[in-house]
């Protein structure tokens, strides 16, 4: 390679390399804003489901509700918000298979328009990232697998994977997958604790040992298989 090839090379790297410049910064930090303002509400119980649950009780026969559970959790998804407290709307009123589906629908539907809103407000910002060697890296360790374990995770943020995905632009058909495989599992275990809870006339406990060992064994099952395929 000649010199005046590498000084190009160099060059294209460096502008790969190069940090965002401020105008380009604000989608960055929109995405950053929301989340936090997502996990804020969700510690301090900003998204209690149960005043509402009164209302829900009156409509849950209605042929519409379930599809307005699975439209309210794919806003809430979208914006960064904890659209997993809809679980406390769907899993005392209908039977765990039911509820978790709907909240499967709605998780995964959400996951994708979060994605996609991600994707599209960081493209100016990152653009200049993408060839970057820390970028790859980070899209590199963005598999299915690592999906499905963060997916599982108990209490990990859904918004932060979402909107992590977008930005790095992991693939829709392996992240709608590892959404399915995730919501599909931690909702229906959820549903049942949940509906139990509500059955037996006591305050459900998504924390207890019986919801989290089932789901921390499969999170580290999941993480040894990955360790296996890559080694």
């Amino acid at each position: 390679m000649s010199h005046h090839e590498r000084r190009n090379v160099e060059a294209a790297e460096g502008a790969a390399t190069a940090p965002p410049t401020p105008a380009r910064r604000w989608p960055l930090a929109l995405l950053a804003t929301l989340v936090a303002v997502g996990l804020g509400a969700h510690a301090l119980g900003l998204a209690d489901a149960g005043p509402a649950l009164a209302w829900a009780r009156v409509h849950a026969a209605q042929w519409w509700f379930p599809a307005a559970l699975v439209a309210l959790q794919v806003l809430l998804f979208t914006f960064g918000l904890p659209g997993s407290a809809v679980l406390w709307l769907a899993a005392p009123l209908y039977a765990p298979p039911v509820a978790a589906a709907i909240l499967t629908a709605g998780g995964c539907l959400g996951a994708l328009a979060a994605h996609a809103f991600a994707l599209r407000l960081t493209g100016a910002s990152l653009q200049r990232l993408q060839g970057s060697r820390g970028f790859r890296i980070l899209q590199r360790q963005s598999d299915f697998l690592v999906l499905c374990a963060l997916r599982l995770a108990p209490g990990f943020p859904h918004s932060v994977i979402n909107y992590a995905a977008g930005t790095l632009r992991v693939r829709r058909a392996p992240f709608l997958a590892s959404a399915a495989f995730g919501f599909g599992i931690k909702t229906w275990l959820y549903a049942i604790v949940v509906h139990r809870a509500v059955a037996a006339d006591r305050p459900a406990d998504l924390l207890a040992p019986d919801a989290l060992w089932p789901l921390i064994a499969l999170v580290a099952l999941i993480l040894f298989a990955r360790w296996l395929v890559r080694h």
